[in-house]
């Protein structure tokens, strides 16, 4: 009978090693630095809420207040990056927000954000595209067609 006890005490202490292990690797994959959300020269906010980031990036929210496109562009899904936007700043899993994404085109509603491959790149678009908003890791150096809009409540 004591032998049992002690093969199910190391039993459960092999799976609990395996599990702080797993969990340290999780935590370890996920970008350290935060999130911005940029946008174009031309879009006059400086603010938005989480909800109202939540409705753009879901494309329920298509013109900004003085009547100008939304133009929304995301990284690939697969990137660190978007995973870590997805869950932190809109609150939803990447797969979800595939999914809003496809119900909008489909039914006719929207368009989908573009994919845009590198940081870089992410920069280059949303300062030649008016009305465009996106997110980069905070980035050092910014250019100065695009600027930094912040997200929570207003004050």
């Amino acid at each position: 009978m004591k032998i049992w006890i002690l093969k199910a005490f190391c039993f459960g202490a092999l799976l609990l090693w395996i599990g702080a292990l797993w969990t340290a690797t999780a935590r370890a994959e996920t970008p350290t630095q935060s999130i911005a959300v940029v946008v174009n020269q031309s879009v006059d906010i400086t603010t938005l809420t989480p909800a109202q980031l939540r409705m753009i990036f879901a494309g329920r929210t298509q013109f900004w207040p003085d009547g100008s496109r939304i133009r929304v562009f995301v990284l690939p899904p697969e990137s660190d990056t978007h995973q870590y936007f997805c869950r932190q700043l809109l609150n939803i899993y990447p797969y979800q927000l595939e999914r809003i994404w496809q119900r909008v085109v489909y039914s006719g509603q929207g368009e989908a954000p573009k994919s845009i491959d590198t940081a870089q790149a992410m920069q280059d678009i949303i300062g030649q595209t008016p009305g465009a908003i996106g997110y980069l890791q905070a980035p050092g150096q910014i250019k100065k067609d695009i600027r930094m809009i912040t997200v929570g409540e207003p004050l």
